[in-house]
Protein backbone atom coordinates (compact mmCIF):
# COMPACT_ATOMS: atom_id res chain seq x y z
CA UNK A 1 0.00 0.00 0.00
CA UNK A 2 1.46 3.39 -0.96
CA UNK A 3 0.45 6.94 -0.19
CA UNK A 4 -1.03 8.58 -3.26
CA UNK A 5 -4.08 10.45 -4.48
CA UNK A 6 -7.24 8.54 -5.35
CA UNK A 7 -7.52 7.50 -9.00
CA UNK A 8 -9.65 10.00 -10.89
CA UNK A 9 -12.40 7.45 -11.58
CA UNK A 10 -12.82 6.80 -7.86
CA UNK A 11 -12.44 10.39 -6.64
CA UNK A 12 -15.20 11.57 -8.98
CA UNK A 13 -17.63 9.44 -7.01
CA UNK A 14 -16.62 11.07 -3.73
CA UNK A 15 -18.88 13.74 -2.26
CA UNK A 16 -18.12 17.37 -3.11
CA UNK A 17 -15.91 19.56 -0.96
CA UNK A 18 -12.44 19.48 0.54
CA UNK A 19 -11.54 16.10 2.05
CA UNK A 20 -8.59 14.06 3.19
CA UNK A 21 -8.39 11.23 0.63
CA UNK A 22 -6.63 7.94 1.19
CA UNK A 23 -7.12 4.30 0.29
CA UNK A 24 -9.47 3.10 2.99
CA UNK A 25 -11.51 6.26 3.52
CA UNK A 26 -14.61 4.63 2.06
CA UNK A 27 -14.67 1.73 4.52
CA UNK A 28 -13.34 2.89 7.89
CA UNK A 29 -16.77 3.66 9.38
CA UNK A 30 -17.94 0.13 8.65
CA UNK A 31 -14.92 -1.55 10.28
CA UNK A 32 -16.82 -2.69 13.38
CA UNK A 33 -15.60 -5.84 15.13
CA UNK A 34 -17.87 -8.30 16.93
CA UNK A 35 -18.11 -7.60 20.69
CA UNK A 36 -16.02 -9.77 23.00
CA UNK A 37 -16.37 -11.23 26.45
CA UNK A 38 -14.44 -9.03 28.88
CA UNK A 39 -13.27 -11.40 31.61
CA UNK A 40 -12.14 -10.31 35.06
CA UNK A 41 -8.67 -11.32 36.20
CA UNK A 42 -8.65 -11.28 40.00
CA UNK A 43 -4.88 -11.73 40.28
CA UNK A 44 -4.15 -8.61 38.25
CA UNK A 45 -6.96 -6.54 39.78
CA UNK A 46 -6.17 -4.48 42.87
CA UNK A 47 -8.58 -3.20 45.54
CA UNK A 48 -11.37 -3.41 42.94
CA UNK A 49 -13.97 -2.71 45.63
CA UNK A 50 -12.75 0.91 45.69
CA UNK A 51 -14.54 2.39 42.69
CA UNK A 52 -15.17 1.16 39.16
CA UNK A 53 -11.83 1.87 37.44
CA UNK A 54 -10.99 -0.54 34.62
CA UNK A 55 -7.75 -1.69 33.00
CA UNK A 56 -8.52 -3.76 29.91
CA UNK A 57 -6.04 -5.81 27.94
CA UNK A 58 -6.79 -6.16 24.24
CA UNK A 59 -7.11 -4.45 20.87
CA UNK A 60 -8.64 -1.08 21.64
CA UNK A 61 -11.11 -1.16 18.74
CA UNK A 62 -12.46 -4.56 19.76
CA UNK A 63 -12.63 -3.48 23.40
CA UNK A 64 -14.41 -0.17 22.71
CA UNK A 65 -17.11 -1.96 20.73
CA UNK A 66 -17.50 -4.37 23.65
CA UNK A 67 -17.96 -1.40 26.03
CA UNK A 68 -20.78 0.22 24.05
CA UNK A 69 -23.63 -1.27 26.07
CA UNK A 70 -22.74 0.38 29.36
CA UNK A 71 -20.54 3.27 28.23
CA UNK A 72 -22.10 4.56 24.99
CA UNK A 73 -22.47 8.36 25.25
CA UNK A 74 -21.07 8.28 28.80
CA UNK A 75 -17.38 9.25 28.62
CA UNK A 76 -16.67 12.85 29.66
CA UNK A 77 -12.97 13.17 28.80
CA UNK A 78 -10.79 11.14 26.46
CA UNK A 79 -7.03 11.49 26.41
CA UNK A 80 -5.00 9.39 23.95
CA UNK A 81 -1.33 9.25 23.08
CA UNK A 82 -1.45 7.24 19.82
CA UNK A 83 1.57 6.17 17.74
CA UNK A 84 3.33 9.19 16.21
CA UNK A 85 4.46 7.17 13.16
CA UNK A 86 8.09 8.00 13.86
CA UNK A 87 9.39 4.74 12.39
CA UNK A 88 11.32 2.20 14.43
CA UNK A 89 9.38 0.53 17.27
CA UNK A 90 6.64 3.15 17.35
CA UNK A 91 3.66 2.03 15.25
CA UNK A 92 2.51 -1.55 14.64
CA UNK A 93 0.08 -2.14 11.79
CA UNK A 94 -1.96 -5.22 10.90
CA UNK A 95 -3.32 -5.33 7.37
CA UNK A 96 -5.40 -8.37 8.38
CA UNK A 97 -7.18 -6.30 11.05
CA UNK A 98 -7.80 -3.52 8.54
CA UNK A 99 -9.47 -6.03 6.21
CA UNK A 100 -11.24 -7.83 9.09
CA UNK A 101 -11.38 -6.05 12.48
CA UNK A 102 -11.99 -9.42 14.15
CA UNK A 103 -8.59 -10.75 13.03
CA UNK A 104 -6.08 -11.58 15.77
CA UNK A 105 -3.45 -9.16 14.47
CA UNK A 106 -0.74 -11.81 14.35
CA UNK A 107 0.58 -10.23 11.14
CA UNK A 108 1.28 -6.90 12.92
CA UNK A 109 4.59 -5.35 11.97
CA UNK A 110 6.32 -2.14 12.89
CA UNK A 111 6.00 0.49 10.17
CA UNK A 112 9.31 2.01 9.15
CA UNK A 113 9.76 5.65 8.18
CA UNK A 114 10.71 4.61 4.63
CA UNK A 115 7.50 2.63 4.09
CA UNK A 116 5.76 4.14 1.06
CA UNK A 117 2.34 3.54 2.62
CA UNK A 118 3.09 4.61 6.17
CA UNK A 119 0.65 7.54 6.26
CA UNK A 120 -2.17 5.51 4.69
CA UNK A 121 -1.62 2.73 7.20
CA UNK A 122 -1.69 5.23 10.05
CA UNK A 123 -4.97 6.73 8.83
CA UNK A 124 -6.54 3.28 8.39
CA UNK A 125 -5.50 2.46 11.94
CA UNK A 126 -6.68 5.70 13.57
CA UNK A 127 -9.93 6.42 11.72
CA UNK A 128 -12.12 3.54 12.98
CA UNK A 129 -10.78 3.99 16.51
CA UNK A 130 -11.69 7.67 16.58
CA UNK A 131 -15.19 6.79 15.37
CA UNK A 132 -15.50 4.26 18.22
CA UNK A 133 -14.31 6.86 20.73
CA UNK A 134 -16.85 9.39 19.52
CA UNK A 135 -19.66 6.85 20.06
CA UNK A 136 -18.58 6.48 23.70
CA UNK A 137 -18.44 10.23 24.38
CA UNK A 138 -21.20 12.04 26.23
CA UNK A 139 -22.84 14.96 24.49
CA UNK A 140 -20.57 17.35 26.42
CA UNK A 141 -17.54 15.07 26.02
CA UNK A 142 -14.08 16.30 25.02
CA UNK A 143 -11.16 14.45 23.43
CA UNK A 144 -7.46 15.34 23.64
CA UNK A 145 -4.96 13.72 21.25
CA UNK A 146 -1.19 14.02 21.65
CA UNK A 147 0.77 14.13 18.38
CA UNK A 148 3.92 15.56 16.83
CA UNK A 149 4.37 17.24 13.46
CA UNK A 150 4.68 14.00 11.42
CA UNK A 151 0.92 13.34 11.38
CA UNK A 152 -0.41 16.63 12.75
CA UNK A 153 -1.88 17.87 9.46
CA UNK A 154 -3.53 14.57 8.56
CA UNK A 155 -4.85 14.13 12.10
CA UNK A 156 -6.50 17.57 12.08
CA UNK A 157 -8.22 16.83 8.78
CA UNK A 158 -9.30 13.41 10.01
CA UNK A 159 -10.69 14.90 13.23
CA UNK A 160 -12.49 17.59 11.22
CA UNK A 161 -14.15 14.82 9.21
CA UNK A 162 -15.17 12.66 12.17
CA UNK A 163 -15.97 15.34 14.77
CA UNK A 164 -16.72 18.27 12.42
CA UNK A 165 -14.50 21.33 12.21
CA UNK A 166 -17.02 23.41 14.18
CA UNK A 167 -16.27 21.19 17.21
CA UNK A 168 -12.53 21.89 17.15
CA UNK A 169 -11.68 23.60 20.44
CA UNK A 170 -8.02 24.25 19.80
CA UNK A 171 -4.44 23.09 19.40
CA UNK A 172 -2.11 23.18 22.40
CA UNK A 173 1.64 23.45 21.96
CA UNK A 174 3.48 21.57 24.67
CA UNK A 175 7.10 22.64 25.07
CA UNK A 176 8.66 19.77 26.92
CA UNK A 177 12.34 19.63 26.06
CA UNK A 178 15.36 21.63 24.98
CA UNK A 179 17.03 20.31 21.81
CA UNK A 180 20.71 21.21 21.55
CA UNK A 181 21.48 18.89 18.65
CA UNK A 182 22.68 20.51 15.38
CA UNK A 183 19.61 21.00 13.20
CA UNK A 184 17.96 23.42 10.79
CA UNK A 185 15.10 23.82 13.27
CA UNK A 186 15.45 22.53 16.81
CA UNK A 187 12.21 20.77 17.71
CA UNK A 188 11.33 21.35 21.37
CA UNK A 189 7.58 20.80 21.37
CA UNK A 190 4.68 18.48 20.61
CA UNK A 191 0.97 19.16 20.18
CA UNK A 192 -2.26 18.25 21.94
CA UNK A 193 -5.33 18.78 19.79
CA UNK A 194 -8.74 19.14 21.38
CA UNK A 195 -12.22 18.51 19.95
CA UNK A 196 -15.69 18.35 21.46
CA UNK A 197 -18.44 15.97 20.50
CA UNK A 198 -20.82 18.94 20.60
CA UNK A 199 -19.07 22.21 21.36
CA UNK A 200 -22.34 23.94 22.25
CA UNK A 201 -22.65 21.62 25.25
CA UNK A 202 -19.13 22.38 26.56
CA UNK A 203 -18.65 25.22 29.09
CA UNK A 204 -17.39 28.40 27.42
CA UNK A 205 -14.62 28.82 30.00
CA UNK A 206 -12.41 26.18 31.60
CA UNK A 207 -10.37 26.48 34.75
CA UNK A 208 -7.48 24.25 35.72
CA UNK A 209 -6.74 22.68 39.12
CA UNK A 210 -4.33 24.39 41.48
CA UNK A 211 -0.80 23.96 40.26
CA UNK A 212 2.29 22.95 42.20
CA UNK A 213 3.56 26.53 42.54
CA UNK A 214 0.36 27.58 44.23
CA UNK A 215 0.77 24.83 46.83
CA UNK A 216 4.39 25.85 47.37
CA UNK A 217 3.41 29.48 47.96
CA UNK A 218 0.70 28.50 50.43
CA UNK A 219 3.20 26.37 52.34
CA UNK A 220 5.61 29.33 52.45
CA UNK A 221 2.85 31.56 53.79
CA UNK A 222 2.06 29.07 56.59
CA UNK A 223 5.74 29.11 57.57
CA UNK A 224 5.72 32.93 57.58
CA UNK A 225 2.51 32.97 59.64
CA UNK A 226 4.21 30.89 62.34
CA UNK A 227 7.52 32.76 62.33
CA UNK A 228 6.29 36.39 62.10
CA UNK A 229 3.39 37.38 64.43
CA UNK A 230 3.57 41.09 63.56
CA UNK A 231 0.97 41.79 60.84
CA UNK A 232 2.83 44.68 59.16
CA UNK A 233 6.19 42.92 59.16
CA UNK A 234 4.55 39.79 57.79
CA UNK A 235 2.96 41.73 54.91
CA UNK A 236 6.28 43.38 54.08
CA UNK A 237 8.15 40.06 54.18
CA UNK A 238 5.58 38.44 51.92
CA UNK A 239 5.74 41.23 49.35
CA UNK A 240 9.55 40.89 49.29
CA UNK A 241 9.31 37.12 48.82
CA UNK A 242 6.91 37.48 45.87
CA UNK A 243 9.06 40.16 44.23
CA UNK A 244 12.17 38.00 44.57
CA UNK A 245 10.45 35.10 42.80
CA UNK A 246 8.30 37.12 40.43
CA UNK A 247 9.69 35.69 37.17
CA UNK A 248 9.11 32.07 38.16
CA UNK A 249 5.66 32.70 39.63
CA UNK A 250 4.01 33.78 36.38
CA UNK A 251 0.41 34.81 37.01
CA UNK A 252 0.77 34.06 40.72
CA UNK A 253 3.06 37.05 41.26
CA UNK A 254 -0.09 39.20 41.53
CA UNK A 255 -0.80 37.60 44.94
CA UNK A 256 1.58 39.91 46.75
CA UNK A 257 -0.78 40.99 49.56
CA UNK A 258 -1.66 39.05 52.72
CA UNK A 259 -4.12 39.08 55.58
CA UNK A 260 -4.91 36.52 58.26
CA UNK A 261 -6.66 34.31 55.67
CA UNK A 262 -3.71 34.11 53.33
CA UNK A 263 -2.17 35.71 50.23
CA UNK A 264 -4.50 37.66 47.93
CA UNK A 265 -4.65 40.11 45.06
CA UNK A 266 -7.01 43.06 44.64
CA UNK A 267 -9.41 42.04 41.88
CA UNK A 268 -11.86 44.23 40.00
CA UNK A 269 -14.73 41.78 40.41
CA UNK A 270 -17.48 43.99 41.83
CA UNK A 271 -18.45 45.45 38.43
CA UNK A 272 -21.53 44.17 36.61
CA UNK A 273 -20.40 43.15 33.09
CA UNK A 274 -23.60 44.51 31.46
CA UNK A 275 -25.98 47.38 32.08
CA UNK A 276 -28.61 46.86 34.76
CA UNK A 277 -26.44 46.06 37.79
CA UNK A 278 -27.37 46.76 41.40
CA UNK A 279 -27.33 50.39 42.52
CA UNK A 280 -26.36 51.23 46.11
CA UNK A 281 -23.64 53.04 47.99
CA UNK A 282 -20.60 51.46 49.65
CA UNK A 283 -18.80 53.01 52.60
CA UNK A 284 -16.10 51.64 54.89
CA UNK A 285 -18.83 50.97 57.47
CA UNK A 286 -21.14 49.16 55.09
CA UNK A 287 -23.81 49.43 52.41
CA UNK A 288 -26.17 52.42 52.18
CA UNK A 289 -29.12 53.07 49.89
CA UNK A 290 -27.98 56.50 48.70
CA UNK A 291 -25.23 56.14 46.07
CA UNK A 292 -24.14 59.76 46.73
CA UNK A 293 -24.20 59.68 50.51
CA UNK A 294 -21.22 61.03 52.45
CA UNK A 295 -18.24 58.63 52.41
CA UNK A 296 -19.47 56.44 49.52
CA UNK A 297 -17.12 55.17 46.85
CA UNK A 298 -17.76 55.55 43.14
CA UNK A 299 -20.37 53.14 41.78
CA UNK A 300 -19.27 51.08 38.72
CA UNK A 301 -20.70 52.29 35.38
CA UNK A 302 -23.04 49.29 35.09
CA UNK A 303 -23.69 48.99 38.80
CA UNK A 304 -22.56 46.22 41.15
CA UNK A 305 -22.71 42.58 40.08
CA UNK A 306 -24.29 41.26 43.30
CA UNK A 307 -27.07 42.53 45.61
CA UNK A 308 -26.54 44.75 48.65
CA UNK A 309 -26.86 41.84 51.13
CA UNK A 310 -23.97 40.00 49.46
CA UNK A 311 -21.82 43.13 49.40
CA UNK A 312 -22.50 43.67 53.11
CA UNK A 313 -21.46 40.08 53.84
CA UNK A 314 -18.20 40.57 51.93
CA UNK A 315 -17.52 43.78 53.90
CA UNK A 316 -18.20 42.00 57.21
CA UNK A 317 -15.87 39.15 56.18
CA UNK A 318 -13.07 41.60 55.30
CA UNK A 319 -13.16 40.61 51.61
CA UNK A 320 -13.52 44.18 50.27
CA UNK A 321 -10.50 46.41 49.55
CA UNK A 322 -11.23 50.11 50.03
CA UNK A 323 -9.16 52.43 47.79
CA UNK A 324 -7.38 55.58 49.01
CA UNK A 325 -9.82 57.97 47.28
CA UNK A 326 -13.62 57.99 47.14
CA UNK A 327 -13.45 58.63 43.39
CA UNK A 328 -12.25 55.06 42.95
CA UNK A 329 -14.23 51.82 42.90
CA UNK A 330 -13.88 49.28 45.70
CA UNK A 331 -12.22 45.95 44.88
CA UNK A 332 -12.36 42.40 46.21
CA UNK A 333 -9.74 40.22 47.79
CA UNK A 334 -9.05 37.31 45.46
CA UNK A 335 -7.33 34.68 47.62
CA UNK A 336 -4.55 32.46 46.33
CA UNK A 337 -6.18 29.41 47.92
CA UNK A 338 -9.13 29.90 45.52
CA UNK A 339 -6.96 30.31 42.44
CA UNK A 340 -7.77 28.15 39.43
CA UNK A 341 -5.79 28.80 36.30
CA UNK A 342 -6.90 28.59 32.69
CA UNK A 343 -5.82 26.06 30.10
CA UNK A 344 -3.52 27.92 27.72
CA UNK A 345 -2.43 27.19 24.16
CA UNK A 346 1.23 26.96 25.19
CA UNK A 347 2.30 24.69 28.06
CA UNK A 348 5.84 24.59 29.45
CA UNK A 349 6.35 21.29 31.23
CA UNK A 350 9.48 19.17 31.37
CA UNK A 351 8.89 15.99 29.33
CA UNK A 352 11.37 14.14 31.52
CA UNK A 353 8.84 14.24 34.35
CA UNK A 354 7.13 11.20 32.80
CA UNK A 355 10.30 9.11 33.09
CA UNK A 356 11.03 10.47 36.56
CA UNK A 357 7.63 9.26 37.76
CA UNK A 358 8.24 5.75 36.44
CA UNK A 359 11.63 5.65 38.16
CA UNK A 360 9.99 6.83 41.37
CA UNK A 361 7.53 3.94 41.20
CA UNK A 362 9.81 1.20 39.80
CA UNK A 363 13.30 2.22 40.88
CA UNK A 364 15.97 4.54 39.50
CA UNK A 365 17.23 1.95 37.00
CA UNK A 366 13.86 1.48 35.31
CA UNK A 367 14.03 2.09 31.56
CA UNK A 368 11.11 0.01 30.30
CA UNK A 369 9.02 2.60 28.46
CA UNK A 370 9.94 5.47 26.15
CA UNK A 371 8.04 8.73 25.84
CA UNK A 372 5.92 8.40 28.99
CA UNK A 373 3.80 11.54 29.38
CA UNK A 374 4.05 13.58 32.61
CA UNK A 375 1.26 13.05 35.11
CA UNK A 376 1.05 16.85 35.43
CA UNK A 377 0.12 17.23 31.76
CA UNK A 378 -2.82 14.83 32.01
CA UNK A 379 -3.91 16.38 35.30
CA UNK A 380 -4.02 19.76 33.58
CA UNK A 381 -6.13 18.52 30.65
CA UNK A 382 -8.52 16.28 32.56
CA UNK A 383 -8.86 18.78 35.40
CA UNK A 384 -9.81 21.56 32.98
CA UNK A 385 -12.23 19.69 30.73
CA UNK A 386 -13.92 17.35 33.19
CA UNK A 387 -15.90 17.68 36.39
CA UNK A 388 -14.86 16.04 39.65
CA UNK A 389 -16.94 12.97 38.81
CA UNK A 390 -15.82 12.69 35.17
CA UNK A 391 -15.46 9.33 33.43
CA UNK A 392 -12.08 9.34 31.67
CA UNK A 393 -11.07 7.02 28.82
CA UNK A 394 -7.55 6.32 27.55
CA UNK A 395 -7.62 3.82 24.69
CA UNK A 396 -3.82 3.95 24.28
CA UNK A 397 -2.90 3.45 27.93
CA UNK A 398 0.84 3.08 27.29
CA UNK A 399 2.55 3.24 30.67
CA UNK A 400 -0.68 4.08 32.55
CA UNK A 401 -0.10 7.82 33.05
CA UNK A 402 -3.78 8.74 32.65
CA UNK A 403 -4.90 6.42 35.44
CA UNK A 404 -2.13 7.76 37.67
CA UNK A 405 -3.22 11.34 36.90
CA UNK A 406 -6.91 10.64 37.62
CA UNK A 407 -6.07 9.13 41.02
CA UNK A 408 -3.75 12.05 41.79
CA UNK A 409 -6.42 14.62 40.91
CA UNK A 410 -8.99 12.86 43.09
CA UNK A 411 -6.51 12.80 45.96
CA UNK A 412 -5.89 16.55 45.62
CA UNK A 413 -9.45 17.82 45.27
CA UNK A 414 -11.64 15.06 46.70
CA UNK A 415 -13.00 14.16 43.26
CA UNK A 416 -14.71 10.92 42.23
CA UNK A 417 -13.32 10.64 38.71
CA UNK A 418 -13.04 7.15 37.21
CA UNK A 419 -10.85 5.80 34.42
CA UNK A 420 -11.08 3.16 31.72
CA UNK A 421 -7.65 2.21 30.36
CA UNK A 422 -7.14 -0.01 27.29
CA UNK A 423 -3.79 -1.43 26.20
CA UNK A 424 -2.80 -4.39 24.05
CA UNK A 425 0.95 -4.04 24.24
CA UNK A 426 2.88 -6.29 21.89
CA UNK A 427 3.35 -10.01 21.44
CA UNK A 428 6.75 -9.69 23.08
CA UNK A 429 5.46 -7.61 26.01
CA UNK A 430 1.74 -7.44 26.94
CA UNK A 431 2.36 -4.41 29.09
CA UNK A 432 -1.24 -3.87 30.18
CA UNK A 433 -0.25 -6.40 32.83
CA UNK A 434 3.52 -5.98 32.97
CA UNK A 435 3.47 -2.17 33.20
CA UNK A 436 0.05 -0.49 33.44
CA UNK A 437 -1.39 -2.66 36.23
CA UNK A 438 1.95 -2.70 38.07
CA UNK A 439 2.31 1.07 37.79
CA UNK A 440 -1.20 1.82 39.08
CA UNK A 441 -0.79 -0.59 41.97
CA UNK A 442 2.57 0.95 42.86
CA UNK A 443 1.11 4.47 42.65
CA UNK A 444 -1.74 3.51 44.99
CA UNK A 445 0.66 1.98 47.51
CA UNK A 446 3.35 4.68 47.21
CA UNK A 447 1.09 7.74 47.38
CA UNK A 448 -1.70 6.27 49.48
CA UNK A 449 -4.42 6.86 46.90
CA UNK A 450 -7.86 5.66 47.99
CA UNK A 451 -8.45 3.79 44.74
CA UNK A 452 -8.32 0.44 42.99
CA UNK A 453 -9.04 -1.11 39.62
CA UNK A 454 -10.46 -4.19 37.96
CA UNK A 455 -8.30 -5.87 35.32
CA UNK A 456 -10.19 -7.35 32.34
CA UNK A 457 -8.94 -9.49 29.50
CA UNK A 458 -10.49 -9.79 26.04
CA UNK A 459 -12.09 -13.17 25.47
CA UNK A 460 -14.27 -14.88 22.87
CA UNK A 461 -16.44 -13.18 20.28
CA UNK A 462 -20.12 -12.87 21.13
CA UNK A 463 -23.07 -13.89 18.99
CA UNK A 464 -26.22 -15.89 19.72
CA UNK A 465 -24.63 -19.28 19.34
CA UNK A 466 -21.51 -18.31 21.30
CA UNK A 467 -23.52 -16.90 24.23
CA UNK A 468 -25.58 -20.10 24.54
CA UNK A 469 -22.45 -22.24 24.79
CA UNK A 470 -20.72 -20.19 27.52
CA UNK A 471 -19.96 -21.60 30.95
CA UNK A 472 -21.62 -19.90 33.92
CA UNK A 473 -18.58 -17.79 34.88
CA UNK A 474 -18.25 -16.51 31.31
CA UNK A 475 -21.92 -15.66 30.91
CA UNK A 476 -21.79 -13.93 34.31
CA UNK A 477 -18.98 -11.74 32.94
CA UNK A 478 -21.03 -10.97 29.81
CA UNK A 479 -24.09 -9.96 31.84
CA UNK A 480 -22.02 -7.70 34.12
CA UNK A 481 -20.49 -6.22 30.95
CA UNK A 482 -23.78 -5.61 29.11
CA UNK A 483 -26.66 -5.16 31.56
CA UNK A 484 -28.36 -1.88 30.76
CA UNK A 485 -28.83 -0.87 34.39
CA UNK A 486 -25.05 -0.42 34.55
CA UNK A 487 -24.98 2.44 32.06
CA UNK A 488 -22.01 4.75 32.71
CA UNK A 489 -21.16 3.22 36.10
CA UNK A 490 -20.84 -0.48 35.23
CA UNK A 491 -21.93 -3.51 37.26
CA UNK A 492 -20.15 -4.68 40.39
CA UNK A 493 -19.69 -8.44 40.14
CA UNK A 494 -20.57 -10.52 43.24
CA UNK A 495 -19.06 -13.97 43.66
CA UNK A 496 -19.92 -17.01 45.75
CA UNK A 497 -23.73 -16.78 45.71
CA UNK A 498 -26.14 -19.26 44.25
CA UNK A 499 -28.19 -16.77 42.25
CA UNK A 500 -27.04 -13.15 42.77
CA UNK A 501 -24.12 -12.28 40.47
CA UNK A 502 -23.86 -8.50 40.70
CA UNK A 503 -25.30 -5.10 41.58
CA UNK A 504 -25.60 -1.77 39.80
CA UNK A 505 -24.67 1.62 41.24
CA UNK A 506 -28.15 2.01 42.74
CA UNK A 507 -27.60 -1.20 44.73
CA UNK A 508 -30.15 -3.22 42.75
CA UNK A 509 -29.28 -6.90 42.40
CA UNK A 510 -28.71 -8.99 39.28
CA UNK A 511 -29.27 -12.74 39.37
CA UNK A 512 -28.62 -15.59 36.95
CA UNK A 513 -30.09 -19.02 36.31
CA UNK A 514 -27.76 -20.90 33.99
CA UNK A 515 -27.74 -24.62 33.37
CA UNK A 516 -27.37 -24.39 29.62
CA UNK A 517 -29.57 -23.16 26.79
CA UNK A 518 -32.49 -25.55 27.42
CA UNK A 519 -32.59 -25.90 31.20
CA UNK A 520 -32.36 -22.38 32.65
CA UNK A 521 -35.90 -21.54 33.62
CA UNK A 522 -36.73 -18.82 36.15
CA UNK A 523 -39.46 -20.14 38.46
CA UNK A 524 -41.03 -19.28 41.82
CA UNK A 525 -38.36 -21.12 43.86
CA UNK A 526 -35.53 -19.32 42.07
CA UNK A 527 -37.20 -15.93 42.54
CA UNK A 528 -37.81 -16.47 46.27
CA UNK A 529 -34.27 -17.69 46.92
CA UNK A 530 -32.82 -14.80 44.90
CA UNK A 531 -34.89 -12.32 46.90
CA UNK A 532 -33.59 -13.83 50.13
CA UNK A 533 -29.99 -13.52 48.90
CA UNK A 534 -30.64 -9.94 47.86
CA UNK A 535 -31.92 -9.05 51.32
CA UNK A 536 -29.00 -10.81 53.03
CA UNK A 537 -26.54 -8.84 50.89
CA UNK A 538 -28.24 -5.54 51.71
CA UNK A 539 -29.16 -4.99 48.05
CA UNK A 540 -32.31 -3.55 46.57
CA UNK A 541 -35.09 -4.68 44.28
CA UNK A 542 -36.26 -5.03 41.59
CA UNK A 543 -33.87 -7.88 40.85
CA UNK A 544 -32.99 -8.36 37.20
CA UNK A 545 -33.04 -12.16 36.82
CA UNK A 546 -31.47 -13.70 33.72
CA UNK A 547 -32.55 -17.05 32.31
CA UNK A 548 -33.78 -18.60 29.07
CA UNK A 549 -37.45 -18.85 30.09
CA UNK A 550 -39.73 -17.68 32.90
CA UNK A 551 -43.09 -19.11 34.01
CA UNK A 552 -43.90 -16.32 36.51
CA UNK A 553 -45.30 -12.88 35.66
CA UNK A 554 -43.03 -9.96 36.54
CA UNK A 555 -43.75 -8.03 39.75
CA UNK A 556 -42.32 -4.95 41.47
CA UNK A 557 -39.69 -7.24 42.98
CA UNK A 558 -38.17 -8.74 39.85
CA UNK A 559 -37.65 -8.24 36.11
CA UNK A 560 -37.02 -11.18 33.77
CA UNK A 561 -34.16 -10.82 31.27
CA UNK A 562 -34.20 -13.47 28.55
CA UNK A 563 -30.92 -15.08 27.48
CA UNK A 564 -29.60 -14.48 24.87
CA UNK A 565 -32.02 -11.84 23.48
CA UNK A 566 -31.44 -9.33 26.29
CA UNK A 567 -27.68 -9.57 25.79
CA UNK A 568 -27.88 -9.43 21.99
CA UNK A 569 -30.10 -6.33 22.11
CA UNK A 570 -27.74 -4.63 24.54
CA UNK A 571 -24.79 -5.42 22.27
CA UNK A 572 -26.77 -4.19 19.25
CA UNK A 573 -26.31 -7.55 17.55
CA UNK A 574 -29.00 -8.67 15.15
CA UNK A 575 -28.78 -12.24 13.97
CA UNK A 576 -30.86 -15.23 12.98
CA UNK A 577 -31.49 -18.04 15.44
CA UNK A 578 -29.90 -21.28 14.17
CA UNK A 579 -32.60 -23.84 13.43
CA UNK A 580 -31.31 -26.45 15.89
CA UNK A 581 -31.18 -23.96 18.78
CA UNK A 582 -34.59 -22.53 17.87
CA UNK A 583 -36.08 -26.03 18.02
CA UNK A 584 -34.53 -26.68 21.44
CA UNK A 585 -35.87 -23.40 22.80
CA UNK A 586 -39.36 -24.09 21.48
CA UNK A 587 -39.28 -27.53 23.10
CA UNK A 588 -38.18 -26.12 26.46
CA UNK A 589 -40.88 -23.42 26.35
CA UNK A 590 -43.48 -26.06 25.61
Amino acid sequence: MTDHAMPETESVREEAGLHLHWQGRRSYKSLIPVPRVLERDDELSFQSDRGSNLVIEGDNLQVMVSLRTQYAESVDVIYIDPPYNRGGNDFRYSDARFQDPDADGSDSEYVSNVDGGRHTKWLNYMAPRLVAMKSLMSENGVIFVSINDIELGRLLMLMDEIFDEKNRIGVITWRGSADNNPSRIQIEHEYVICYAKNVTQVPKAWTTPADEMKETLLEQFEELLESEPDVKKRAKAWASLVRANGESLGRLKAYSLVDEHGPYQSARRVHNPKKGGYQYGVTKKGVVEDTKARGTYRVPANGYRFPAQTMQRYIDEGRIVFPARLEQIVQMKDYLKDFRGTLRSVIDLDARAGSYRLKQLFGKDFDGFRYAKPVELIELLVGAAGSKDALVLDAFAGSGTTGDAVMSLNDKDGGRRRFVMIEEGSEEDPYARTLVARRLRSAIETDGFDAGFTFLTTGAQLDREAILTLEKDKITAVICQTDRSGTRSGIRQIDGRKWVIGANQRGEALALVWRGATNSQVNADVINEALSETKALGLKTPIRIYGTTCNISETKSFVFCQIPDEILAALQIEDVIPEDIEAELEASNA
